[in-house]
């Protein structure tokens, strides 16, 4: 275990390093995007959104590389790349310009994300996946703790100018850790990945059980991530205005929003490896998944009401660990799908690539909705969203029960 776990955790403490410049910018551009050169809040959603566009085609160039490229390699390319995109988002002026640079975020990150489930696929086994898989998306986000924080205070006392400098020089510092942690090549094998024609690499991921998860990755991405991500900040903004009372002191909307998602990240690490570790033990996976569909359900109904400041940042907390939570339980379960299927990194591409898919959509599709039908309606129908999903997972097909519970699942 130990042996297995040095590599995952190392890999999710870069990403993290690394993410942080991204996560700052969900904080800082709905209340500082005059700041940047940005004209209105729509371009706010292309911006938060086209990095995940652009992994679409990237990702499978991505799989390639990884098998071309040595390991060690390609997570050092995503560092320098994300250290030069974070330094430059405090010195663009352009809207054009700011599309090119989350262009480049958007490859480096596929390098972190693909690169962390192939390895983790290589290290793990049914005893210890979910659990490997929990430590990896709890400590990864840490980045949103870093950057969220940091990013919603300094933003408002000093300009997103100093933020992005100071976390995009962060960055670079993670090289020691890549050299010394992260292996020069993986064993998983992969061979097999070359041989079945693309109709039946597309004959797998079309199987019923796997469009049913990737369905439901892709919904929980958009609407939870996507969606309540980008719109935070913005949202604390609307409901309790710019200027915010928090114990005596007045904080502006960004910094509200950076303290809770900095707090979400900072206990993300102690929930989530747990939820790993009870999936590692039930075997009705699908149950403990409609469990926190449920409870996302609930919160999103209940957020966009009228509740006291000191009630209602509370409940978001929870919400937000339950988003966390339910991250991983769909990436567990794919995992563990994938890994008796001899295509692997196919099957793993074709799932990024879904999940970029709702996390790109979900920023532009946020503020979009937010014109035509209003904060509270947005956020209702994401609970219909996944209520629905919760009642598809609670009663599994007659011929599919519990998606194969041969599979644990």
């Amino acid at each position: 275990m130990q042996h297995n776990k040095q590599p995952v955790i190392a890999i999710a403490l870069i990403t993290a390093i690394c993410v942080a410049g991204d996560s700052m910018l969900y904080i800082v551009l709905p209340t500082h995007w005059n700041e940047v050169g940005i004209a209105s809040l729509v371009h706010v959603g292309v911006i938060l959104s086209i990095n995940r566009f652009v992994r679409l085609p990237l990702n499978p160039v991505i799989g390639l590389i990884y098998k071309v490229m040595s390991f060690r390699t390609g997570i050092l390319l995503a560092v320098i790349f994300s250290g030069i995109t974070t330094i430059s988002y405090g010195y663009i002026e352009n809207f054009s310009i700011w599309i090119l640079v989350r262009s480049l975020w958007g490859f480096s990150f596929s390098l972190f994300k693909l690169g962390a489930y192939i390895l983790i696929l290589d290290l793990s086994s049914e005893t210890n996946r979910g659990y490997l898989m929990g430590s990896y998306n709890g400590l990864y986000r840490l980045g949103g703790l870093i950057g969220m924080l940091l990013g919603g205070i300094f933003a408002d006392l000093f300009g997103v100018a100093v933020i992005s400098s100071v976390l995009g020089f962060l960055a670079f510092l993670s090289i020691p850790l890549v050299v010394k942690y992260i292996p020069k090549s993986i064993t998983i094998d992969d061979k097999a990945d070359t041989k079945p024609s693309f109709l039946t690499n597309f004959k797998t991921i079309a199987n019923k059980h796997f469009l049913k998860i990737f369905v439901t990755a892709f919904s929980l991405i958009m609407l939870l991530d996507g969606i309540l991500t980008a719109t935070l900040s913005h949202l604390i903004y609307v409901k309790y205005s710019n200027h915010i009372n928090m114990f005596g002191m007045i904080a502006g909307a960004a910094t509200v929003a950076g303290i809770i998602q900095a707090l979400r990240w900072g206990i993300a690490p102690f929930v989530v490896p747990k939820v790993g570790i009870l999936l590692d033990k039930v075997q009705h996976r699908n149950i403990v998944l409609a469990t926190f569909l449920a409870l996302a359900s609930i919160f999103l109904v209940i957020l966009p009401l009228n509740i006291p400041l000191f009630v209602w940042l509370p409940l978001l907390l929870i919400h937000l660990l339950v988003a966390s939570s339910l991250t991983t339980i769909i990436d567990a379960i794919v995992t563990d799908r994938t890994s008796k299927a001899t295509n692997k990194i196919f099957i793993m591409t074709a799932f990024t690539v879904i999940v970029d898919l709702g996390a790109a959509l979900g920023p532009i599709l946020a503020y979009t909705l937010e014109e035509k039908i209003g904060l509270t309606h947005l956020f209702w129908l994401a609970a219909l969203i996944c209520c629905l999903l919760m009642i598809s997972w609670l009663f599994p097909d007659k011929n599919n029960t519990v998606l194969n519970q041969q599979m644990k699942m």
